[in-house]
């Protein structure tokens, strides 16, 4: 895989491992009342939605198991309709789908560093 594209797929575990100590702890409710925790989020939200949007088309075909098309369209919502964004689906996606991007992405990307290591 090319340098610069496992350097985009490392962006997106980061930035959903920093969302996950942003809500740890947190309620719905105290989020919803937070204006520094949602800002945190969705600015990493948007990073994921960014390196996605550099991920080739081979990459993305090589990991079917993320949904590339909703991250890049997150990211969208949240950077031109940012007036109109709704609390309760950054929560949902904080707290739900992000971890599943890590829960995908981190063997894989182990699975990339062993075949390098073994070059």
């Amino acid at each position: 895989m090319e340098t610069d594209q496992l350097g985009r797929l490392r962006d997106i575990p980061n930035a959903a491992r920093l969302i996950a100590t942003y809500v740890w702890g947190v309620t719905e409710e105290a989020f919803a009342a937070n204006i520094e925790k949602q800002d945190a989020v969705i600015r990493r939200i948007e990073i994921i939605g960014e390196a996605t949007a550099h991920l080739t088309e081979a990459t993305r075909v090589a990991i079917p198991d993320l949904p590339f098309r909703q991250m890049r369209g997150m990211r969208n919502i949240v950077a031109h309709n940012y007036a109109n964004v709704d609390v309760r689906i950054v929560w949902e996606v904080a707290t739900i789908h992000v971890p599943q991007l890590v829960s995908v992405l981190d063997p894989l990307l182990s699975e990339l560093d062993a075949s390098v290591d073994s070059d």
